[in-house]
């Protein structure tokens, strides 16, 4: 999942003659932005418990240098994880790769099912010198958007064995209270790449967490035999699963 962070905007100041007094009509606007944001290689990390890290390759496709942060959030997306990445924070040249490595602090996490974190990356602009006008009615604002971009963690306990899509099929399905109800017996996190019932697309099912249900509106004329796909480890779909809705 990706998100954009809080915009980071600097406006440079603007000089003016001295002794003279400058109208805002009079004046020449210019804007200049620049995206500072990261490409990563994959929609998701597997962490498999007995593993000494993993690693993540991630991109800068802007065309001038940027700094990279980095860091492991918790399922709230705001407390810390029991994780660190390094490097943590680093320059990216312009149109170039690199990998960042996440490794466990050892934290206890549940050992039969697995656990969400968010890895983070942002795209961090470099402090710039001010910027001087060239005459007095000319104005320079220089807006910077810092892109913070998450994908998923999952911790998977040694216990957990093969992969999301292994067990898709023993999801269940059922009205409830005007709602379609799905149910993940399962130690896997089950992410949805579609669900249909009756050959209509269903949106607003995106994830249901193990050994639980999750609800979403549907239409309560929807009818027929659910169809799902779910997303792999390797951020591909799933074969076709299909139970009858209940």
């Amino acid at each position: 999942m990706k998100f954009i962070s809080t915009v980071a905007m600097t406006a440079a100041l603007f000089a003016l003659s001295a002794g003279s007094l400058v109208k805002a009509a009079d004046q020449n606007i210019t804007t200049n932005t620049n995206s500072f944001s990261v490409k990563l290689g994959a929609t998701r990390v597997i962490y498999p418990e007995n593993s000494d890290g993993a690693t993540l390759s991630l991109a800068n496709p802007q065309s001038y240098p940027i700094l990279v942060q980095s860091s492991v959030v918790a399922a709230d997306k705001k407390s810390p994880a029991p994780f660190i990445v390094t490097p943590p924070l680093f320059r990216l040249e312009a149109n170039q790769q690199s990998r960042i490595r996440v490794v466990s602090t050892g934290a206890n996490l549940p050992a039969d099912r697995e656990t969400l974190q968010w890895l983070c990356v942002k795209g961090v602009p470099p402090q710039q010198a001010g910027n001087n006008a060239s005459h007095s009615t000319d104005t320079q604002i220089n807006l910077q958007l810092s892109i913070n971009t998450c994908d998923k963690l999952f911790f998977r306990p040694a216990s957990v064995k093969g992969g999301p899509d292994d067990v898709a099929n023993q999801l269940t399905w059922r009205r409830q209270n005007g709602a379609l109800q799905v149910t993940n017996p399962t130690p896997f996190y089950i992410s949805f790449a579609s669900v249909h019932i009756g050959g209509k697309a269903l949106s607003g099912v995106e994830m249901v967490a193990p050994y639980s249900s999750a609800t979403v509106p549907f239409s309560a004329t929807a009818s027929g035999e659910v169809e799902w796909q779910v997303i792999t480890d390797l951020g591909g779909e799933s074969r076709t699963f299909r139970a009858a809705l209940k």
